[in-house]
């Protein structure tokens, strides 16, 4: 423990590394809620910790006094207003002085015993990725979850690890979102139902250490993810998750190719007069080229074609363009220019490939 002498003489942290610390696990730290103390984030054993009871972020950073809690978002102010290198904090039993730059601040603080903190056991290795492999798969799903669902864990991200494939999959019973991935990780295989927040935040964090890794471990209740200094615990959701490989058939259907980008400008275009109540868009596929077209009472008609790379089976089925247009701006920038489209007829799922990214978008009713 800390002698009351080093409490007056102060602990100085590096001013930028407690402000990166502190922007990092901010996505766990409540604004408001039934529990104030969370509003807090715990410096202690090395950690800063931040949670609401379901997602924990710990960073580490070069603290190595008694542990205190300090308001998550007066701090991040004083850090923010504040010039100078260093970082001095002096706790006392119902406060902390802080001094940075030419200003100091006495912040009240509660007891660190009164935190919530929980420590899975006995977490097994899921999966290891390069963070930008990870951002990418993440960022091809997690816009299908649903949140509302009662009957599945709809609003989990699946991430299904069977040999050498890991797979990324969302889905709201409408459209479904896969993106696959190699690993080299030696490890059984397995399910883990992750939330799509907790799946948020750590592609966020591993967004910013790009050229590092991410690795997934998991216990049966909660998913560890470790990135560069971070490490994010959540709660898994509970459930099961659809048959999703059922979702996704292998269609004799020969494929309509067609650039990416050319795509997303017509579906954009084409749904600019759809309205709540009108919501589908015709995709007539042809040997000529691709037409879209949207109509509404409200809002009135659009007509627009996109060219064809390779012209597939003709076809025609209406689909919700939000479903299409989401798929497609999930892709890499970087990736594959042309997206395969699969469509068979007005009543059977559509099927969009490119690269490791596969979509699925059930069609509507025509009217």
């Amino acid at each position: 423990m800390a002698t009351t002498t080093k409490k007056r003489a102060g602990i100085e942290l590096a001013a930028a590394d407690l402000k990166a610390a502190l922007a990092a696990v901010s996505p766990a730290v409540p604004t408001r809620g039934p529990k104030p103390i969370m509003q807090n984030v715990r410096l202690g054993d090395g950690l800063l910790t931040g949670s609401d009871g379901e997602v924990r972020i710990d960073v580490a950073i070069d603290y190595h006094g008694d542990s205190i809690l300090l308001p998550h978002g007066r701090l991040s102010q004083i850090i923010g207003a504040a010039n100078g290198d260093t970082v001095t904090l002096q706790p006392g039993e119902t406060s902390c002085v802080v001094k940075a730059g030419s200003g100091t601040w006495t912040l009240p603080t509660e007891s660190p015993a009164e935190y919530p903190m929980w420590e899975p056991a006995d977490a097994k290795p899921v999966t290891r990725l390069p963070a930008d492999q990870f951002c990418r798969a993440v960022r091809g799903v997690v816009f299908a979850v649903d949140d509302e669902s009662s009957r599945y864990a709809l609003g989990a991200v699946l991430v299904e690890v069977k040999g050498e494939t890991v797979s990324f999959v969302a889905t709201d019973g409408r459209r479904l979102s896969l993106v696959e991935c190699e690993h080299d990780l030696a490890v059984d295989d397995s399910q883990t139902l992750v939330p799509s927040r907790a799946m948020a935040i750590v592609s966020r964090l591993a967004l910013a250490d790009s050229d590092g890794s991410v690795q997934l471990e998991a216990t049966g209740k909660e998913l560890v993810a470790t990135v560069g200094s971070a490490t994010v615990t959540a709660r898994l959701i509970e459930g099961r998750f659809p048959r999703w490989r059922d979702v996704v058939p292998e269609m004799d259907v020969e494929p309509t190719t067609v650039l990416a980008e050319q795509l997303l400008a017509a579906v954009k275009a084409a749904a600019i007069v759809t309205t709540e109540q009108s919501r589908g868009i015709d995709f007539v596929f042809s040997d000529k080229g691709l037409w879209l077209h949207g109509q509404s009472a409200e809002a009135g008609e659009s007509s627009v074609t996109c060219e064809l790379v390779e012209a597939g089976a003709a076809c025609s089925v209406k689909l919700d363009p939000r479903y299409v247009r989401q798929w497609l701006e999930g892709l890499p920038a970087d990736g594959e220019p042309t997206v395969s489209v699969q469509a068979k007829d007005g009543q059977s799922a559509v099927i969009l490939r490119t690269d490791c990214h596969t979509g699925v978008v059930m069609p509507m009713a025509k009217d």
